[in-house]
C-alpha cells in the first residue's frame, strides 16, 4: 500500500509529499508536487517544482539554498538532466495524483490516505445492505476478514481510540458483539479439550491453559486475572537453589487475594490401587501435587513481602487458596470409587481439587446457557 501525504497551502491548493527522484547519503534531488484548483482548465491540477536537499544531523532533509532562475543573465542558461528511470519515477507518481484530484478535489487541513487494491476499495464502498449480502454469501472469507480487523484492533497504536470510537457509534451492538465472541471462545476451548484430553504432557496443558486462561476462571465463583505462570513464590536458598515456581497465581479481582494453582494432567490417576475392597487412597501423583501446592503457600506466606515487593499489581495475602487442577472423573468407574474420591478431596483443608472435564464441564454448561438468546 502507498500512502499521500496532504497538507492545505491555501483554499485552493494542497502540498504533497516529495517525489524523490535521486538519492545519496547527503544529497538528493526531489519534486515537491501540489494539488491546485484550476478553474480555467480543471485536468491541470498538479503543479511543482524541483529542489535539492541535504541531509542533516537529525536525518532530516532540507532545501540547499539555490539560485532563483529569474537572475539569469542573457547568455546565461540552466540545465536539469533526468534519468531514464527518474523520469519514469516522476511520471508514475504524477499521475495518481491526477486521479486523486478527480475523486477528491483539494483536500482541506493535514491528511493521509492509503492507495488500496481495487477490490478493498470496492468493498468498503459497499452500503450496508449489499455489504451484508456479500458476507452472508461469503462465510469464510467473511471470518478471515474479521480475524485479520481484531487482530489489527488489538495490536495497533491507535487500538483504544478505535475502540472507543466503535463503541460511540453503535452502543447498542456491542453486548451482542463481544457475547459472540465470548461464546465462540468457550466452544473452542470445548473442542480443544475433546480433542487433546488424552494428552500426558503437563508442558501441554501449562501451555494450553496458559493461552485460554479464561477457563480457570470456571474454578471460580467470583471474577479473577492470572497474575503470572511459572511464579517464582520464593525458597531459593543462599546457592541460589530450592525456588518454588507454582503453575499458576491468580488473584481475585475484587480483593487481589491470591491463589495458587497447581496443574497436573487429565491423565494424572485420581486413586491409587485398593487397599481394602471399599478402599482407594489418592494416587501417589494428586497427593504429591497437593503437597506441593500447600507447600508453596508456606513459602509465600513467609516471603510474601520479598517476593511481592516488585510487584506492580497489589497483591493481599490473607489465606491464599489452593487448588489442583488434575485427572479425569471418567476413572472412577464405581460408586465406591467415587464415594472415596469425594470423602476424601472435601476433606483437604485448603485445597480444592478439580478434575479436568469438571473444569470443561462448567464451560459446557455456560455455553448452552449464553447461547440461548442466539
Amino acid at each position: 500500500m502507498k500512502t499521500l501525504e496532504t497538507r492545505s497551502t491555501s483554499r485552493s491548493s494542497a502540498g504533497c509529499n516529495p517525489i524523490v527522484l535521486r538519492e545519496g547519503e547527503q544529497v538528493r534531488l526531489v519534486f515537491v508536487p501540489f494539488l491546485v484548483d484550476n478553474p480555467t482548465n480543471p485536468r491541470a491540477s498538479v503543479d511543482g517544482h524541483f529542489i535539492y536537499q541535504r541531509k542533516a544531523q537529525s536525518g532530516r532533509w532540507f532545501p540547499v539554498r539555490t539560485t532563483p532562475l529569474s537572475t539569469l543573465k542573457s547568455g546565461e542558461e540552466f540545465k536539469l538532466t533526468l534519468h531514464a528511470q527518474e523520469l519514469l519515477t516522476l511520471l508514475e507518481h504524477l499521475v495518481p495524483l491526477y486521479k486523486f484530484y478527480e475523486q477528491q478535489g483539494v483536500p482541506r487541513g493535514q491528511k493521509t490516505f492509503v492507495q488500496v487494491d481495487k477490490s478493498l476499495a470496492r468493498f468498503v464502498s459497499l452500503g450496508e445492505r449489499d455489504l451484508s449480502a456479500l458476507l452472508e454469501s461469503q462465510h469464510d472469507e467473511a471470518g478471515v476478514m474479521l480475524l485479520k480487523l481484531l487482530k489489527w484492533l488489538a495490536t495497533s497504536a491507535g487500538r483504544r481510540q478505535t475502540a472507543e470510537r466503535l463503541i460511540t457509534q453503535a452502543p447498542e451492538q456491542v453486548p451482542a458483539f463481544t457475547a459472540l465472541l465470548g461464546v465462540a471462545a468457550l466452544k473452542d476451548a470445548l473442542s480443544y479439550w475433546k480433542q487433546n484430553q488424552r494428552n500426558d504432557s503437563e508442558d501441554f496443558w501449562q501451555q494450553s491453559l496458559e493461552n485460554r486462561s479464561y477457563v480457570l476462571s470456571q474454578v471460580f465463583a467470583y471474577p479473577v486475572v492470572v497474575v503470572g505462570t511459572k511464579a517464582y513464590v520464593g525458597g531459593k536458598q543462599i546457592t541460589n537453589r530450592g525456588g518454588k515456581e507454582v503453575d499458576f497465581l491468580i488473584r481475585a479481582e475484587s480483593t487481589d487475594a491470591v491463589i495458587l494453582v497447581e496443574i497436573k494432567t487429565p491423565q494424572t490417576k485420581l486413586l491409587g490401587p485398593a487397599y481394602r475392597d471399599d478402599v482407594f487412597a489418592l494416587s501417589r501423583d494428586l497427593s504429591s501435587a497437593i503437597a506441593q501446592v500447600l507447600r508453596y503457600r508456606q513459602t509465600l506466606t513467609r516471603k510474601f513481602d520479598s517476593v511481592t515487593a516488585e510487584q506492580s499489581n497489589r497483591l493481599t495475602l490473607g489465606e491464599p487458596r489452593c487448588v489442583v487442577i488434575s485427572g479425569n472423573s471418567a476413572e472412577l468407574s464405581t460408586q465406591i470409587m467415587r464415594e472415596n474420591f469425594e470423602l476424601q478431596r472435601e476433606r483437604i483443608q485448603g485445597v480444592t481439587i478439580v478434575t479436568y472435564d469438571e473444569l470443561f464441564r462448567r464451560l459446557e454448561n455456560l455455553v448452552s446457557l449464553l447461547e440461548e438468546p442466539f
